[in-house]
C-alpha cells in the first residue's frame, strides 16, 4: 500500500509518498523526502496522512490524523504477513470501536487471531472448523479435527448470541486480550523476513530489547534513537544467535564488535545466495581475518577469489586440474602416469591457495590479501609510510 504524507503546518512544502511496508533499499530515501517536508520524527507524531491507498479499508480511518512513520511502516510490516483470514479478523476488530491510536493497532495486529469471523454464512463448516482451530490455539491432532462437525459448531458459535456485525463480516471476540506487546517506544520483536543475526540487549532506559540484523543503515539508527540508546555504552549485549556460517561466527568477538560493522556484515552477507555464501565461508577461512569489517571486505570482493568445492588435498586438487578444469587434455590411457599429488601442489604453491573445511582457496586480486581487508588501504598506507594529508607527519 502507499500512503501520501505532509507537513500539516506547511501545506505548502508539498506531500511525499511513501510504500508501505517501506522496502529496505528504499528506506534512507524515504526518510529524506520527510526530512524536506521537516517532518518524519523518530518518536513524534508529526506525519499527516493526506491519503492511504492499495490499503485494507478499513486503514482508511487513519487519513487526516498525524501518524508516526515508523511505527506505520511497523504496522504495514506486521499486516503484511497475514493471510486472508487473518486480515478479515484484523479488520473486523478495527471496526469494533470509532477511535484506535498506532500504538494499539499495533497491539491488536499481534492479538486479532484470537476472534472468529465469519464472512460467508454459506461456508459454515468451513467457519466452525475455524473457530475450534482458534479456541485450541491454532493446532489440533488430524484425527481430531477430521471428526468435527463444523456446522454445529458455527451454529452453536452463532446461537451464544455474542457476534457484532460489522462491514467486513460477523467477529466474535471470544474474550479476546489485546496483548500489550508494543509500549509506544520500542517495537516488539518481529522477524518479517530473514535475518542473519538476533541480539537481545539491555539497555538503560528499555530494559531488554531483541534487534535483528540486517537492517538499513538509517532504521537501525532510529530503532536504537527510539530505544534511547545514544551510545554503545548504553548496549549490553544479554544473547545473540546467528545464521551466518560457522567460520564466520567462530571469528566474530560478538560482544566486542561495532553494532554498525556487525549490520554491515550481514547485509553484504545477506546479499549472497547459497553457493555463494559457502564460498564466503571457505575464504573466510582461508583468509583468516579477525574483525567483522574484514569479513564484510571479504563478502563484497568474493569475485577475487577461486573456489572449488570438496577439493581437500594435493592429489584431490591435481585430479581435478587433469580430468576436470579444462586446462588440460586427459587421456584415461595415461592414468598411470599422471602424479595428481606433485601437480596439486606445484599449482597450489604457484598461487598461494589453500585447503578449507569448504575446499580449495585461491586468490587473484592485484594487492595483496592483507591490503583487501583493510577498510581503506590508502590512508592505512599514508598511516604505515609517516604520510597525513597535507604533508609529512613529524
Amino acid at each position: 500500500m502507499n500512503v501520501t504524507l505532509c507537513n500539516r503546518g506547511h501545506p505548502e512544502y508539498g506531500a511525499a509518498t511513501i510504500p508501505l511496508p517501506i522496502p529496505d533499499e528504499e528506506y534512507a530515501r524515504c526518510m529524506e523526502l520527510l526530512e524536506a517536508l521537516e517532518i518524519g520524527s523518530v518518536t513524534g507524531h508529526d506525519c499527516y496522512v493526506d491519503q492511504i491507498t492499495d490499503a485494507p479499508p478499513s486503514l482508511d480511518m487513519l487519513e487526516g490524523t498525524m501518524i508516526n512513520v515508523d511505527e506505520l511502516d511497523f504496522l504495514a510490516r506486521s499486516l503484511d504477513r497475514y493471510t486472508d483470514e487473518e486480515l478479515a479478523k484484523f479488520q473486523c476488530m478495527t471496526a469494533t470501536r470509532e477511535h484506535w491510536d498506532m500504538q494499539t493497532l499495533i497491539n491488536l495486529s499481534f492479538s486479532c487471531e484470537q476472534a472468529t469471523v465469519i464472512t460467508d454464512f454459506s461456508k459454515l463448516e468451513e467457519a466452525g472448523r475455524s473457530h475450534y482451530m482458534t479456541m485450541h490455539g491454532g493446532g489440533v491432532p488430524v484425527e481430531e479435527y477430521n471428526q468435527l462437525n463444523g456446522v454445529g459448531i458455527a451454529r452453536s458459535l452463532i446461537a451464544d448470541g455474542g457476534g457484532r456485525i460489522t462491514p467486513y463480516g460477523v467477529v466474535f471476540e471470544n474474550a479476546m486480550r489485546i496483548e500489550p506487546l508494543y509500549d509506544g517506544h520500542s517495537f516488539p520483536p518481529y522477524a518479517d523476513k530473514p535475518y542473519l543475526m538476533e541480539f537481545t540487549v539491555e539497555t538503560d532506559r528499555e530494559g531488554e530489547l531483541t534487534f535483528f540484523l540486517p537492517q538499513p543503515e538509517k532504521r537501525l539508527e532510529r530503532l536504537l534513537e527510539r530505544a534511547g540508546i545514544r551510545s554503545a555504552d548504553q548496549i549490553h549485549l544479554r544473547t545473540w544467535y546467528s545464521e551466518l556460517p560457522d567460520a564466520v561466527v567462530d571469528r566474530l568477538d560478538v560482544p566486542h564488535e561495532s553494532l554498525d560493522e556487525l549490520n554491515s556484515l550481514c547485509a553484504a552477507a545477506g546479499r549472497l545466495d547459497q553457493k555463494e555464501m559457502q564460498k564466503f565461508s571457505a575464504v573466510v577461512n582461508y583468509a583468516q581475518p579477525r574483525y567483522a569489517f574484514q569479513m564484510r571486505l571479504l563478502a563484497e570482493n568474493l569475485e577475487l577469489f577461486d573456489f572449488i568445492p570438496d577439493i581437500r588435498t594435493a592429489e584431490e586438487f591435481g585430479r581435478y586440474l587433469i580430468q576436470e578444469s579444462g586446462h588440460y587434455e586427459y587421456d584415461e590411457n595415461l592414468e598411470p602416469y599422471y602424479d595428481y599429488d606433485k601437480c596439486g601442489r606445484e599449482q597450489m604453491e604457484s598461487e598461494s591457495g589453500g585447503y578449507t573445511p569448504e575446499g580449495y582457496v585461491s586468490y587473484h586480486g592485484t594487492m595483496s590479501l592483507d591490503e583487501l581487508m583493510i577498510e581503506d588501504p590508502v590512508e592505512q598506507y599514508r598511516k604505515e609510510q609517516g604520510l597525513q594529508m597535507g604533508g609529512l607527519s613529524c
